[in-house]
């Protein structure tokens, strides 16, 4: 039989971090905020995927849009990869640049002039007509979708360690309590 005597102790709970390493680290892994904001970042990037499909539902199956650009059909699983790829790269450089003093508003920048610049592939890549128009309506939702979407709905503070203003406040002995 399996029973506990008083030398026995109780098995290690799988929940008490203390129980199971032996030891508590001095500072508990604060992993909800990222995790939030990789939802948001993905929560947009889905969303500007799905704005891209609507254009093309619209475009080729409803109005008939032949969408040829280069010689080559563009199918939904193109749109959806390229969305995809562009919102994924958008997502990690909002991320990153959010940290840093004036970090959004330097995204935004370069967000419009890689959407500016984006908006010249549909005419170079040989589509005429209303497939440019569709094509160039693809970008400009995909675009504008990601901006907004990240300048809205993620957070431009994530409260790092590059807040310097906020180290300094809470280093100055002057606003101290004493007891």
């Amino acid at each position: 039989m399996n029973r506990r005597t008083k030398q026995d102790p109780a098995p290690p709970s799988t929940a008490d971090p203390i129980r199971t390493t032996g030891h508590k680290s001095p500072v508990e892994p604060k992993t909800a905020p990222l995790q939030n904001t990789a939802a948001r970042v993905a929560a947009v990037t889905l969303g500007a995927v799905f704005a891209a499909l609507a254009v093309w539902v619209i475009a080729v199956p409803v109005a008939g849009v032949a969408l040829v650009a280069g010689g080559v059909a563009v199918s939904p699983a193109a749109v959806a990869l390229v969305s995809l790829g562009s919102g994924c790269a958008a997502g990690l450089s909002y991320t990153i640049m959010r940290r840093f003093r004036g970090g959004t508003a330097m995204w935004t920048i370069t967000a419009c002039v890689v959407l500016g610049l984006s908006m010249a592939g549909p005419p170079l890549s040989g589509a005429t007509g209303s497939a440019v128009v569709a094509l160039e309506l693809m970008h400009l939702v995909v675009g504008v979708t990601m901006i907004l979407g990240m300048r809205r709905v993620v957070p431009s503070s994530p409260g790092s360690i590059f807040d310097h203003d906020a180290a300094a406040l809470d280093s100055d002995p002057s606003t101290a309590q004493s007891e």
